[in-house]
């Protein structure tokens, strides 16, 4: 029978796991971004304290069996992170259980540790830092723990040096909460990365464009108006050549497939630093971020033949010779300014006979 004081102190030390998880899991990076270095020194050093604090906080049951949810943390690393990381995460917490007493219930309890960052990667892996948000439904991430434990805390047994009827209740009692406390921590993390990943996903909705991926034109009013006065930018604009004909002629699934591919060189032929957006219809704008007025013209260019010599073939349509006109203006001074001096050089360009960029 557990006393009143022993109970108090495992929902304490469930408390304390709680808490922890749940300020571990806000370090976790927005949408599909990575992990930065720091990210992840201050994970670890914070995911060891954990570890390191409830073992501190553990409690005795009767039959002087030792229990706290340090091996709740190692798990919650196996599964995200792997191997490696878990094994990482409890070898502090390890050096610290022995500094408590060396004997051989510490001992067994640093191979329960072992044997749960081992079997807690499977599916994981030896070592993955940069962990993809996989939502799990709820009936398998509440028998993931119990089968975990009930593999892990067989170490137990030899605590005990008697018989097996003796040692079973303790086992079983172990098993239970190591899986609850596993569960409820699981639970905080799936919760927090679900809406993370909800919220990239809003994010995306807002500012992509649903059909080429490029930014939408939300995006593009918002990042022209944020640039830096002092770093030099240019706005490209570009505009399909008689786009209405392939429509016509071909059917909007097939000028659904050239504006698609128009993105895709677009990106190919622009650099790292450049962003690409969608108008709207076949109206695309590039914000072209350092360099000088040359380097922007040549990307300008590059944009240009690529679009005549491989946009017809790339979806299929090799009769076909599909061009674009473009104009190109520095941002200076209004920004928006320079998107009308753009436009005014797109329109001079299709004026002068299309296929060209003027600016």
């Amino acid at each position: 029978m557990i006393d009143w004081p022993t109970l108090d102190g495992l929902i304490q030390n469930l408390a304390f796991l709680v808490a922890g998880v749940t300020a571990i899991v806000f370090t976790y990076p927005a949408g599909h971004r990575q992990d930065t270095p720091g990210a992840l020194a201050l994970r670890y050093v914070l995911t060891v304290t954990l570890g390191i604090y409830l073992t501190f906080k553990g409690i005795v049951f009767p039959g002087d069996l030792r229990f706290d949810f340090r091996s709740v943390v190692v798990a919650i690393v196996a599964r995200r992170y792997g191997a490696g990381p878990a094994l990482l995460v409890a070898l502090p917490i390890a050096g610290f259980r022995l500094g408590l007493g060396s004997g051989v219930g510490a001992w067994l309890g640093i191979l329960q540790m072992t044997v749960v960052a081992l079997v807690g990667a499977t599916g994981t892996g030896w070592w993955r830092l940069h962990a993809p948000f996989m939502d799990e439904p709820v009936t398998w991430r509440w028998w993931r723990p119990f089968a975990l434990f009930a593999a892990a805390n067989v170490t137990l047994f030899p605590a005990f040096g008697t018989t097996w009827t003796e040692a079973l209740p303790a086992y079983l009692l172990s098993v239970i909460l190591s899986a609850v406390g596993l569960f409820v921590a699981f639970e905080i993390k799936h919760n927090r990365l679900q809406n993370l990943a909800h919220t990239s996903h809003l994010t995306q909705l807002a500012t992509v464009d649903s059909l080429t991926g490029a930014l939408n034109r939300r995006q593009f009013d918002l990042d022209l108006s944020t640039l830096d006065p002092a770093q030099p930018a240019f706005v490209l604009m570009l505009d399909l050549d008689h786009f209405k004909r392939i429509n016509d002629s071909y059917g909007h699934a097939v000028g659904d497939r050239v504006l698609v591919a128009l993105a895709d060189l677009i990106r190919e032929s622009t650099r790292a630093s450049d962003c690409l957006y969608r108008l709207g219809g076949e109206e695309f704008a590039v914000l072209l971020h350092e360099g000088t007025l040359d380097d922007a013209q040549e990307v300008a260019d590059r944009v240009r033949r690529a679009v005549e010599h491989d946009l017809a073939a790339r979806v299929g349509l090799h009769g076909e010779r599909i061009t674009c006109s473009g104009g190109l203006a520095p941002v200076v001074g209004d920004r928006h300014r320079a998107v009308q001096v753009a436009d005014r050089h797109l329109y001079r360009a299709k004026q002068a006979g299309r296929n060209r960029v003027h600016g």
